[in-house]
This record gives structure tokens, sequence and C-alpha cells, in this order.
């Protein structure tokens, strides 16, 4: 049987449950983390959980005081994990809830870095875009507005037309030595977005913080999304209609990314 921790018990799965009568639990005053673990190892938990506590501090949330990795650890050899992913989640009751939980480790077939995966553009904004938050409507509207065109992603373009980032992803282009991404003000910091950026450095690209337009991606040499389960991906369609592709370019940031995550140096 797959346990979890509550507030630092370990836990049958199945009885990680929250009070749905609770105010703070109907209004999703929450905040969470995705983490990746290789060989019973979590990649970047000090960049995962520097970022829960400043989400929390942001929407007023008293994060707990816990020792996550201790608290990892017992999850990961009660139930003999090696890989997976795994997630915390602090609810923000009057004596905040918190849970450890955990999945088979998310991975993609190596097709869709080889030859892209496809998006759609979706009219939306996260709210509080920089806080991890469980307000997730957004998202799950837009991933399953996606699904009904048999897309991969979905790309949130906000009121000034420009795309910010995806459902589940950030976003990024490629024009010539130039890379073009969204500002941190108005995105979620994702923990491998830093790692995209350092990649995209010291491959001699010019990072632009500008939100890109979706004509941009048409002009663009190769456009791409990332995150901690997909590292660096390539799209290849883009509303139906095969955008430019370049799978050196993307794959080259993408090796630099999951080397890190193995050795796991952030310096």
């Amino acid at each position: 049987m797959r346990h979890a921790i509550k507030n630092g018990g370990i836990i049958l799965e199945e009885n990680a449950v929250v009070n749905i009568t609770l105010a703070p639990v109907q209004s999703n005053f929450s905040v969470y983390e995705a983490l990746r673990v290789l060989n019973k190892h979590v990649v970047h938990l000090e960049d995962h959980v520097e970022r829960l506590k400043n989400s929390a501090f942001s929407i007023g949330l008293k994060l707990p005081k816990v020792e996550w990795k201790e608290e990892i650890d017992k999850l990961i050899e009660k139930d003999g994990i090696t890989d997976a992913t795994m997630r915390i989640l602090v609810v923000g009751t009057e004596k905040p809830l918190w849970f450890i939980t955990w999945n088979t480790l998310l991975t993609y077939p190596d097709s869709y870095y080889k030859e892209g995966v496809s998006a759609i553009t979706y009219k939306g904004e996260r709210f509080l875009p920089q806080c991890k938050t469980g307000n997730l409507l957004v998202n799950y509207l837009s991933r399953e507005e996606g699904k009904r065109h048999n897309a991969f992603e979905a790309l949130l373009v906000d009121r000034n037309g420009e795309i910010l980032e995806g459902s589940r992803s950030n976003f990024y282009i490629l024009r010539k030595n130039v890379m073009k991404t969204a500002p941190d003000e108005k995105v979620l910091d994702g923990i491998t977005r830093i790692s995209v950026l350092r990649a995209a450095r010291e491959l001699g690209y010019t990072v632009e913080f500008s939100a890109p337009k979706p004509e941009e991606i048409w002009t663009a040499d190769a456009s791409f999304i990332s995150s901690t389960s997909m590292g660096a991906m390539p799209l290849r369609m883009v509303d139906g209609k095969e955008c430019p592709f370049d799978y050196e370019k993307v794959a080259a940031i993408c090796s630099l990314v999951r080397k890190w995550e193995c050795i796991d140096d952030q310096s």
C-alpha cells in the first residue's frame, strides 16, 4: 500500500484528506510544490522549499516549521521509493495541514523531445502568477481545451495579447542568439526555468525578458516549454499549424538542465 505524510505522521495515502466544510479548503487557500525524486534524492529541494515559503508569505499563509528533507526521507524509506514525482501541499486552516504524497515518476517518450509536441493558445491569466497556489482553475480549463484539440499543452495569452506561460510550464522562443521569455514578475519563477536561463547563457544566448506575442512563434528558430517533469521540450505545432522547429537548439538546453539535476549543482 502507498503511504503519505500528514503533519509529520505516516498514514495510508487514502487517508490524506481534508475537511471540505472548512472555508480555507473551500477557497483553495493553499500552496504546493511538485518535486522530482531521482535515486532517492529530491532535485533542487532547497529551491523548492524557498519558493514554497515565498508563495505562502505572499498570500498570508502561515507556513509550519517543518524539516522537509527529513519528512521526505521518512516517506522514501517507508515506501522504498527510488524515483518518483512528489508533492508537498500546505492548506492554511487554523492549524495548517500539510501533506507529502508521491506518485510514479512522470516521464515522457523520447519522441516528444525529438519530434516536438503540440500546443494551443488560450486567453487567460493565472491569479497571483508568482505564487504556486491551489488556485488552478485557468490551468485546468486551458488543459482541457487543449485535450479537445489533441494538444499536449495550452499557452496562456494575457489581456495584452502576450504569451506568459503554459498551463503547467514556462514558455520561451529562440531567435538567432536571443532567448525570449516573460519577465519574472509576470510568471511563476519555475525551478527548472532557473536552469533553462543558466543553460541559455552558457550556450551563448542573450536572454530577453519580454513576453512573446503568438505571432513571434512563426518567426522564431524554435519555441519550447519547461517544467520539473519535462525539462525543456520543443513545440512542433501551435493552434494546429506547424511552427519552426530546431531540435538541436532545444536539446542542447535540455541536456544541461538534466545534467544539473543529476549533480544537483546550481552554483
